[in-house]
């Protein structure tokens, strides 16, 4: 995506050797200004294409700011045919082939390749992707583009909301939160009848912890974690956490191993060694983040989740939301999940030196995601199942007074195009699950294509 570009993966189609450079990869063209230029095109803009077919861009797609497309979930019409997929930005066509995407599955998805000039030639047509390419005449704007965050058009409905009081739109978000909530405890509800209350809360840790990076793999790892007996895991989870996830070192054999870190990994291997069933194989974690966000540190959070609240994490927990205000709800649950982590607050890996400052493992801001993302829609599930209509009523009570969280990219981005001139407007927790929410079930649903938004013809005037 963004220069640097470091994929070097060799081209399925059979590149010759020599076309994949080994050192760092720059554009010699601003990728940049061609980004930020097809960001910025408006929707229903046509474009004729180097082969002649006709493109009508009828939303260019998410910028992405991670590894792989410049361009996730565009949708354009291709000759009529409407086409859902991501979208590549080169300074030239023959990019494609030095950057090595032609051997990399997460460039599959490309329906459209944007360049500023077409270098396709008989000699490299057949490393190409079969995609469709679109030559971007350069604007005056070129020179100026910089490092800044992507350009986010308006939306369609950011007319709708302006004209909403903001006791209006915080009501309307957080309505929009809740269903999101409803929808997530369904889900959970569903893992509950299958596998039980307990790993249902675990499989729901998991997924969160792993978010954005590592999300199927902690997925993955859950799915592994089920197959151990309720009591094998209440016995030995943390052991059980990192000796599945291939992330547990072999004190035997690394030497790289000391102090503290050497008897960690010794203790959980010895616990975990008699009971493996697959060792990590097949897990591979992405390391795109901040050392205190690695993966041994989202692994740790898991296992004290687990070492916390086992055998009977919903029982637990509902026991802690009767416990007054929202505010010592999240204490209490943060002086539990703190307990015995005194390693982690100190390093990043088994390997890595002391941290010159302790980060917590566990800070405020990352129990609120947990509650949040987590024990709220676990716990609302556990109430119908347990046809607890009380606890049902205080999820929601405090899903609704939980102050705002950390923003995430969802959340900044659907501030920016549905709320551009309301930047202080989204006051709670539940007000930016409701942007998630409608992002999710509409923006994403159609590519951010306005002009198929159920809510936008919910109140576009009708002809």
């Amino acid at each position: 995506m963004n220069t640097p570009k470091q994929n070097r993966r060799s081209n399925r189609r059979g590149a010759p050797a020599g076309n994949t450079e080994a050192a760092h990869i720059y554009a010699s063209e601003p990728e940049l200004a061609i980004q930020k230029q097809w960001s910025e095109v408006r929707r229903g803009t046509f474009f004729q294409l180097t082969n002649g077919s006709s493109l009508r861009v009828l939303s260019p797609g998410r910028w992405n700011r991670m590894p792989g497309p410049d361009f996730r979930n565009a949708k354009l019409e291709l000759d009529g045919t409407t086409l859902r997929g991501d979208v590549e930005v080169h300074g030239k066509t023959s990019d494609w082939i030095s950057h090595g995407h032609g051997g990399d599955p997460a460039y599959d998805g490309v329906i459209l390749h944007v360049v500023r000039r077409d270098d396709t030639s008989p000699g490299n047509v057949a490393f190409l992707p079969e995609s469709a390419v679109l030559v971007l005449p350069e604007t005056p704007e070129d020179g100026e583009a910089g490092p800044g965050q992507p350009v986010q058009p308006h939306a369609a409905c950011a007319g709708f909301f302006a004209k909403m009081t903001q006791d209006e739109l915080e009501t309307f978000l957080a309505d929009a939160g809740a269903d999101r909530l409803r929808l997530r405890a369904d889900e959970r509800l569903r893992m509950m009848i299958a596998a039980g209350t307990t790993k249902a809360f675990l499989s729901a840790a998991a997924e969160q912890l792993g978010v954005p990076d590592n999300r199927e793999v902690f997925r993955t790892l859950a799915e592994r974690l089920r197959e151990y007996q309720e009591d094998e895991l209440t016995a030995h989870f943390e052991a059980l956490v990192w000796g599945e996830s291939g992330l547990l070192p072999d004190p035997a054999a690394d030497k790289r191993l000391t102090g503290d870190g050497r008897a960690l990994a010794s203790a959980w291997w010895d616990e975990w060694w008699p009971l493996r069933k697959n060792g990590g194989e097949g897990l591979f974690f992405k390391r795109t983040c901040r050392p205190l966000n690695s993966p041994e540190r989202r692994l740790a959070m898991l296992g004290a989740a687990g070492r916390t609240f086992l055998p009977d994490p919903c029982g637990q927990l509902a026991g802690i939301l009767k416990r007054g205000s929202a505010d010592l709800i999240l204490e209490t649950i943060q002086e539990r999940l703190s307990g015995g982590e005194a390693f982690w607050d100190a390093h990043t890996s088994f390997r890595s030196a002391e941290l010159k400052h302790h980060a917590a493992l566990f800070g405020r801001p990352r129990v609120e995601s947990l509650f949040a993302d987590v024990i709220l829609p676990v716990l609302a599930a556990y109430a119908k199942l347990m046809r607890d209509e009380e606890l049902e009523t205080r999820v929601f009570e405090l899903f609704r007074t939980l102050p705002p969280l950390q923003s995430n990219l969802v959340v900044r981005r659907m501030q920016a195009r549905c709320l551009p001139d309301r930047k202080n407007a989204v006051k709670s927790a539940a007000a930016q699950q409701g942007l998630i929410h409608l992002y999710k079930t509409l923006c994403e649903a159609q590519s951010s294509d306005c002009g198929a938004c159920r809510l936008y013809h919910s109140f576009a005037p009708q002809p």
